[in-house]
């Protein structure tokens, strides 16, 4: 029995060797057009293609405490279930084209109402483990119909982690901005 067990050690160190040489063979390894194959692609880290963040223009300083209290307002009225508060900091955006991008939601249509009552519970979801949130930063972007949108990126620290937030903002009128876009990526 204790001779079989040092036959299969012996063994198994034989194959390990073997292997260890083959794999450091010059004729094996002609540099030719391989290129190393992954069977499992689930443990690859997926990085999504962001704006070099140094790259970015930046915004007016002046604007990080007006877009903490609206922040602040918003999360708020999203937490107190307030719609109309919460309609009031949100850019329109459904089918009437001439208000899109440029009049912010009306809690007393039905299909406005809902979409705001979902973002409601989208930014209490985020705010749910959350225990502490922070106002990084704030750039400018190019928008195609020529205006610049602000944005504060925000980043709920949790247990599970940290979730990162970008809140693009504009002004409808002069100095009074409104949250026209929320996404988790730039591109």
């Amino acid at each position: 029995m204790m001779k079989k067990g040092i036959g299969l050690l012996v063994a198994a160190g034989v194959v390990f060797i073997a292997s260890a040489g083959f794999s450091s063979c010059k004729s094996c390894n002609k540099g030719g057009d391989t290129k190393e194959v992954r069977a499992d692609s689930a443990s690859i880290p997926v990085v999504p293609h962001v704006q070099n963040a140094i790259n970015l223009p930046h915004a007016d300083s002046s604007l990080a405490p007006v877009f903490a209290k609206i922040m602040d307002d918003v999360f708020d009225a999203s937490r107190k279930k307030d719609y109309v508060k919460l309609a009031s900091y949100l850019v329109y955006r459904g089918p009437d084209m001439k208000r899109f991008g440029y009049s912010v939601f009306n809690t007393k249509n039905a299909y406005e109402r809902t979409v705001v009552k979902i973002t409601a519970e989208v930014f209490n979801k985020w705010n749910s483990d959350c225990e502490t949130k922070d106002y990084a930063r704030i750039f400018t972007l190019q928008q195609p119909d020529g205006r610049n949108m602000d944005v504060l990126e925000v980043i709920f620290v949790s247990r599970k982690g940290v979730d990162r937030k970008f809140f693009g903002f504009l002004p409808l009128t002069k100095d009074d901005y409104k949250i026209v876009d929320v996404t988790s990526n730039l591109q």
